[in-house]
């Protein structure tokens, strides 16, 4: 006997961790999020978030994908956008340069899209119960000091608090 709206649910928790796995497996290959940079990387790199980008699209127009994954893989792609942007056409900013404060605008994008990016990650797999590649398990934030698996902070999942 099955109790009305429980498979539905079920489907959409399962759909969701597939979804998630897959996000997290294909990022585990992307050496734009923890590899070394070396000088003329820029242009590989911007491709690079560009073909992240394209991924969680795809991730976004499959059936089923719930409302908190829905959220944070539409934040995910924003971050890539941002670095895409930040880059300029053709990547023409990421130049070897210093911007107006004497910064190097290439590292900062990039600093600014690995640690986002490590955030998010850290969110699906503390949500989803997924383990993390130990080369991408780089950019991740620091682990809270105490055991906290409460992700109810992070807009999207604020309903799970109570479960």
């Amino acid at each position: 006997m099955s109790l009305p709206g429980f498979g539905i649910q079920w489907q959409k928790t399962s759909t969701d961790r597939k979804i998630a796995n897959e996000v997290i497996v294909f990022l585990e290959d992307r050496r734009l999020l923890f590899g070394d940079r070396h000088v003329d990387d820029e242009g590989d790199c911007v491709h690079s978030a560009l073909q992240i980008r394209t991924f969680l699209t795809e991730q976004l127009r499959r059936d089923g994908v719930g409302r908190e994954l829905r959220h944070i893989l539409k934040a995910m792609r924003a971050t890539c956008r941002n670095f895409v942007d930040a880059a300029g056409p053709g990547g023409r900013n990421f130049g070897f340069q210093m911007g107006p404060t004497g910064a190097n605008r290439f590292g900062l994008a990039l600093g600014d899209l690995r640690s986002r990016m490590g955030f998010y990650i850290a969110a699906i797999a503390t949500q989803y119960k997924i383990e993390i590649d130990e080369d991408l398990s780089t950019i991740l934030p620091p682990p809270p000091e105490e055991r906290d698996d409460d992700v109810s902070w992070f807009p999207g999942f604020e309903e799970q608090a109570g479960s």
